[in-house]
C-alpha cells in the first residue's frame, strides 16, 4: 500500500514536469560533456527552427560565449549555475537576444548539464521604443522650454515699457481717479512681471540651466532689506511682520544672496496674501556650523487661512494650487513654491509645512551657506562696525522670546509637562530602533510625532527636530544617528533646565 502510494506519487511529480517541459515559452534543453544535446522541448524547436529528433550541440547555438576544453563544454566556476545575456543563434544562422542560465548537474543524472533559455527580444524592442519616446518628450520638452523662455524674455520688455510711463505718469498732475487708475496700471504691471520672472525661472529649472552662486554677501542688510520690502504690504493689510535673527550668525557669509532673498520674499508675500488677520514671524537661527559651512534655519509663520493635511501634497507641484477656490480669490501661477522648493534643495537645505485649516502655517526650511575667513584685525573691525550698525536695521536680535515672557512660559511649561516628556523619550526609544534596522518608513512617522511633540519650543528643540526628519527622510543612516544624538542631548538639557527653574 505504501509502495503504491510512492509511485502514485512519483507519477504525479513526473506528469507535472512533462507539462512543465513541454509547455513553457522558455527553452530548456539539456546537453553532454561534449555539448551535444541529449534532451530539448518543443520551445527549442520552434525558436531555433530544428525538429525534435535532429541532432544539436549547444557550441552552435551560442557561438560566442560557449568554449569547449579538452573535448568537454568548459563550466569550470559556474557550479552553482551561471547567467548571462548573449545571442542564439538559429538553424538558418539568424541569430537573436536571449539571457541563458547554465549549470552543472550531477553525474548520476545522466546528462552533464542544462540550460534555460529565455528570448528577450520583445523586451529588447520595447525598451528602444521607450528610450526613443524619452528621446523625443525630452526634446520636445527642450523645445517647449525655450519656446516658453524668449516668448516670455519678449513680453518682458512691453511690460517693463508701460510700466515706466505708468510711473512717469505718477508723476504728473492727475486728478483721485485718474491716479487711482495709473496705480492700478503700475500694481498689474508689477504683478505681470513677478509672474514673467516665475516662468522664466521654472524654463530654467526644467532645463538644468539654473545655477546657485555663491559670492560673498552682508546677510544682516540682506534680511533687513527683505524685511522693509514687505513689511508696508503687511502694514497695508493691518498685520505686524515681526523678524528675529539669531545673534551667532555671522554679519558676512558666502551664498547666493539673490535666491536667499526670492525664496524669503515668495514666503513672506503668501503669508500676507493668505492673512488677514493677525501677524507674521520670520525666525532665522544658526542650526550647524562646521568648519567651512553653516546651516542657517528659517520659519516663517503667519495666522492665516492655513491647509489641511491632505491639500499639503499638492503646495509644492508645478501650476498646481490647493483648489480653484484661491486661484479666483488671491490669483497666482502656482509656480512659487515649486520654484522655492528647487532653490532650497539646490543650496544644500530642505524645505518642510505644517499647517492646520484656519489656523496658519508653518513653512520652514533650510539652507547651506559658507564662512568668510578674516584676519584678527579684519574681524574685529567688523565686529564693531557690527556692533554700531544693529540699531539700524528693522528685525530683532535673538529668537521671539523675549517679547511675549507669560506666552513663552506657558509654551514651555507645556512642553516640559511629564506627559509630553514621557511622550518624547518614548517615541525617541522607537526612532532610534527604525534607524538602527534601517525601517524608513516607521522611523518617517516617528521623526514626525517627534517635531509635533516639540512644537511648542520656538527654535532650539523644533530645528534639530526638523534637521532629523530630513535626514530620517532622505534614509541616510549615519546622518540620521548623528542627529537623533543631537536632539537627545538638546532634550536631557532643555530637561535639566527645567528642574532648575
Amino acid at each position: 500500500m505504501e509502495v503504491s502510494g510512492v509511485n502514485e506519487e512519483y507519477k504525479t511529480g513526473t506528469d507535472r514536469y512533462k507539462a512543465l517541459f513541454s509547455q513553457t515559452n522558455n527553452m530548456i534543453l539539456y546537453f553532454d560533456a561534449d555539448g551535444t544535446v541529449c534532451e530539448k522541448n518543443d520551445a527549442v524547436c520552434r525558436n531555433l527552427g530544428c525538429d525534435m529528433d535532429e541532432t544539436i550541440c549547444i557550441q552552435d547555438i551560442f557561438r560566442t560565449c560557449m568554449t569547449v576544453k579538452d573535448g568537454c563544454i568548459d563550466l569550470i566556476g559556474h557550479k552553482y549555475g551561471v547567467s548571462f545575456e548573449t545571442v542564439a543563434y538559429r538553424k538558418n544562422q539568424t541569430c537573436f537576444s536571449v539571457v541563458a542560465y547554465l549549470a552543472r548537474l550531477p553525474e548520476n543524472t545522466g546528462c552533464y548539464g542544462f540550460c534555460i533559455i529565455h528570448d528577450i527580444v520583445q523586451q529588447k524592442e520595447a525598451k528602444k521604443e521607450l528610450r526613443t519616446a524619452q528621446i523625443e518628450v525630452e526634446e520636445s520638452h527642450k523645445e517647449r522650454n525655450e519656446m516658453v523662455a524668449n516668448v516670455t524674455h519678449e513680453l518682458r520688455t512691453p511690460v517693463n515699457g508701460v510700466l515706466g510711463l505708468a510711473q512717469n505718469l505718477l508723476d504728473t498732475e492727475l486728478d483721485s481717479e485718474q491716479r487711482e487708475n495709473v496705480e492700478l496700471i503700475e500694481q498689474c504691471c508689477r504683478n505681470m512681471i513677478k509672474i514673467i520672472n516665475n516662468i522664466l525661472d521654472f524654463s530654467k529649472l526644467q532645463a538644468g540651466k539654473f545655477t546657485i552662486e555663491y559670492t560673498e554677501f552682508d546677510f544682516y542688510r540682506m534680511m533687513d532689506n527683505v524685511v522693509k520690502l514687505n513689511r508696508p504690504q503687511a502694514e497695508s493689510k493691518g498685520l505686524k511682520l515681526i523678524c528675529n535673527v539669531g545673534e551667532d550668525i555671522p554679519e558676512v557669509l558666502i551664498g547666493d544672496e539673490l535666491r536667499v532673498t526670492q525664496v524669503l520674499n515668495n514666503l513672506l508675500s503668501n503669508s500676507i496674501k493668505f492673512t488677514s488677520l493677525g501677524q507674521i514671524n520670520l525666525n532665522v537661527v544658526k542650526s550647524v556650523e562646521t568648519g567651512e559651512e553653516i546651516e542657517l534655519f528659517f520659519m516663517v509663520t503667519d495666522t492665516g487661512i492655513g491647509i489641511s493635511e491632505q491639500e499639503k501634497d499638492k503646495l509644492f507641484k508645478s501650476f498646481s494650487q490647493v483648489d480653484a477656490s484661491i486661484t479666483r480669490k488671491f490669483g497666482g501661477t502656482g509656480l512659487g513654491l515649486s520654484i522655492v522648493k528647487s532653490l532650497v534643495e539646490m543650496m544644500g537645505g530642505d524645505i518642510n509645512v505644517e499647517s492646520e485649516k484656519g489656523k496658519g502655517s508653518t513653512f520652514s526650511f533650510s539652507i547651506k551657506v559658507k564662512k568668510v575667513v578674516l584676519q584678527e584685525s579684519e574681524n574685529s573691525i567688523g565686529n564693531n562696525a557690527n556692533e554700531t550698525e544693529k540699531k539700524e536695521y528693522s528685525f530683532n536680535y535673538g529668537d521671539a522670546l523675549s517679547a511675549e515672557p507669560e506666552e513663552t512660559e506657558n509654551k514651555l511649561y507645556k512642553l516640559g509637562s511629564d506627559e509630553n516628556m514621557k511622550a518624547i523619550t518614548d517615541t525617541c526609544e522607537k526612532l532610534v530602533l527604525c534607524i538602527e534596522m534601517e525601517n524608513w518608513n516607521k522611523a518617517n512617522g516617528f521623526a514626525d510625532t517627534i517635531k509635533t511633540l516639540v512644537a511648542d519650543d520656538p527654535m532650539n528643540l523644533k530645528r534639530k527636530a526638523f534637521r532629523l526628519q530630513m535626514t530620517v527622510r532622505k534614509g541616510d543612516h549615519e546622518a540620521a544617528l548623528n542627529d537623533y544624538n543631537v536632539l537627545k542631548e538638546a532634550i536631557e538639557e532643555f530637561r535639566l533646565q527645567l528642574e532648575r527653574r
